[in-house]
């Protein structure tokens, strides 16, 4: 892993001298970490991640209905991390592109009641995914440690969107993981699969 090593070590580095290459309209993150001195990413605050108080999924929870606003605007019932499609919602997981215990653990933590339920029923957020995807590969591991198959440029763009707009932190190796993809990204729109309505 040489070249991803290589990758890396020259992200940071452009981090490290404030060259983010973020748009200038991006908000500002909230966070108690964003300081006049804190390193930025895309308009990112890097910091390690911190659980400041206890994470209870249920504080995150969303009604089981949200799948079908989802799929409305899928335009279909498939996967955009395998362009799978399935013929029923049953055979579906709802998945938190940001996983909930990541947000918790970038910012979250420090919330009150009200956003945290925001984050956790918010549609910018959330995708569908093979349950074999999203309990056994993907889970709460973040850009780091798991990228989708397919659509990976819609992904990582996501991620730094979610992330501003409740002003979450990153960590410094995510930080580079997703701008490893998104350096080489032509496009960052969703690609669907044939299976979606209008294709």
């Amino acid at each position: 892993m040489a070249g991803r090593h290589a990758i890396l070590v020259s992200t940071l580095a452009l981090i490290s001298a404030g060259c983010g290459g973020g748009a200038a309209s991006s908000p500002t993150p909230t966070t108690p970490s964003s300081t006049s001195s804190s390193t930025v990413w895309r308009g990112i605050v890097i910091a390690e991640e911190h659980r400041c108080s206890p994470y209870t999924p249920e504080d995150y929870s969303y009604s089981q209905s949200v799948e079908d606003d989802i799929i409305a605007r899928l335009g279909g019932i498939y996967s955009p991390y395998t362009a799978e499609c399935f013929g029923s919602k049953a055979l579906t997981d709802i998945e938190h592109m940001v996983a909930r215990s990541e947000a918790h653990d970038s910012g979250l933590c420090a919330a009150d009641d009200g956003i945290r339920s925001s984050f956790g029923r918010d549609l910018d957020n959330l995708t569908l995914a093979s349950p074999s995807v999203n309990r056994y590969q993907k889970g709460a591991k973040d850009a780091t440690d798991w990228l989708p198959t397919n659509n990976r440029c819609w992904f990582a763009a996501t991620i730094v969107k979610v992330r501003l707009k409740y002003g979450l932190t990153i960590d410094s190796l995510e930080a580079a993981a997703l701008e490893e993809v998104l350096t080489n990204c032509t496009s960052l729109e969703l690609e669907r699969p044939a299976c979606a309505s209008g294709t």
